[in-house]
């Protein structure tokens, strides 16, 4: 038996040597042609030079509303984040290419709270920053925070939205509504000597902030608002809310909400010859509140954030720049935030180096100083800007005016209800 087993055994191991071997004609078959592998004979590549590798690619998660009522609003923005990171790439001052995903969330919290999932889904996503209405911001918080990926918000502007709860993954680097209000009740109570006044809101989280905001300006005065009426977001009539606020004996009416509402506000109250001003903040500075007759939307009072661009190099550059990108969206209220969101951004991209990461980002922004067309941007305890800034305008003959170079500041012309 023992024999019978070695001469098995001594039997496999020749033909195992013999399959190793192969034969002449084996070893010179070429490999199939998409095996990757040369044939022994074929010219071998030289090695590719390092300096013509593609670089490798960091992404930044945008939102904005591309679409729907406030369009207008959220595509400028969008264009002037992509002019700041074209710009980037094309300066050769990072060792990567810099991709955005950009969300069109629509002014609506679910398409947004969706968009989020999918930026925070991406591995090359390092940060990403958003919103116009504080309303989808909301809705995206949780996601970014669960998901720890920073977020800088650039437009939305409810106070909340910074706060110790968020923080530090939460920053903003605009103001906040009770930010803006601060001057223009300055200029409405105390300057113009209003003291009767009508609010009239929408009821998102943005017109509730600011129906806040204002009447605690009121308060602080020993005012109290004639009337506080509430509407839902679309609302398209407001005579009956007007005829009460006239019967009640307004001088003003504040209104709470944005452009798409408040410019119908504006041209029924003139069609209904109330004699009062009308007043807001930055959510109705838009191309689009002069879409109405030029004579209704004569003399409303918007308070904007920020500084005047043309007051400054930086600003002056920025308004050129985009100017010969040939955007069809003009530069709105927060345009110059969305850029300047770019520029925080890129400062601590550059500070990181090759490998950035969310929380070394997150980290960076908390910490950053950065030099843009608003000014100098820091951050506070709870991630909200120290830079805090706002002038006001108004429509005169049609056209958005500087209030300080406006012919109402001058004496020239006279607003309603004095």
């Amino acid at each position: 038996m023992k024999k019978l087993v070695s001469l098995v055994m001594a039997i496999l191991l020749v033909a195992a040597v013999i399959a190793g071997c192969g034969t002449p004609a084996a070893q010179s078959t070429p490999p199939p042609a998409d095996s990757g592998t040369p044939s022994s004979d074929a010219e071998v590549p030289a090695p590719a030079d390092p300096g013509s590798e593609a670089k490798s690619v960091v992404k930044i998660g945008f939102l904005s509303p591309i679409t729907g009522a406030n369009a207008a609003e959220g595509a400028a923005a969008r264009n002037a984040f992509e002019l700041c990171i074209k710009q980037a790439n094309a300066s050769g001052d990072f060792p990567y290419t810099i991709e955005l995903v950009i969300i069109d969330d629509q002014s609506k919290p679910e398409v947004g709270a969706a968009g989020a999932q999918k930026i925070v889904a991406d591995a090359d996503v390092v940060v990403a920053t958003g919103h116009w209405n504080s309303g989808v911001a909301e809705a995206t918080i949780p996601v970014f925070k669960e998901s720890e990926i920073p977020l800088l918000i650039w437009g939305a502007i409810r106070e909340s939205l910074t706060s110790a709860e968020n923080y530090p993954w939460i920053t903003r680097s605009a103001p906040t509504d009770k930010q803006e209000n601060v001057p223009l009740a300055k200029a409405v109570l105390d300057d113009m000597g209003y003291s009767k006044v009508f609010i009239v809101s929408d009821t998102t989280t943005y017109g509730e902030g600011n129906t806040a905001a204002f009447t605690a300006e009121l308060a602080s005065r020993g005012l109290e608002a004639l009337g506080v009426e509430k509407v839902q977001e679309g609302t398209v009539d407001f005579r009956a809310i007007i005829q009460k606020a006239k019967d009640a004996g307004a001088e003003c009416i504040y209104w709470g909400g944005v452009v798409t509402e408040g410019s119908m506000l504006k041209q029924q109250m003139h069609e209904a010859e109330i004699n009062a001003l009308f007043c807001g903040i930055s959510g109705n500075y838009s191309e689009d509140f002069l879409k109405i007759p030029a004579e209704a939307a004569e003399g409303a009072l918007i308070v904007k954030p920020g500084i005047v661009l043309e007051s400054t190099d930086l600003g002056r550059k920025f308004i050129a720049d985009y100017e010969a990108e040939g955007y069809s969206e003009p530069i709105g209220a927060y345009t110059p935030y969305a850029y300047e969101a770019g520029l925080i951004l890129l400062n601590c991209l550059k500070q990181l180096g090759d490998s950035p990461t969310p929380l070394a980002m997150r980290d960076a922004i908390l910490g950053s100083t950065t030099e843009g067309i608003m000014g100098t941007t820091t951050f506070n305890e709870i991630g909200q800007t120290t830079n805090v800034a706002a002038y006001l305008n108004v429509v005169q003959d049609g056209v958005w005016t500087i209030y300080d170079e406006s012919e109402y500041a001058s004496g020239t012309r006279t607003f309603p209800g004095k």
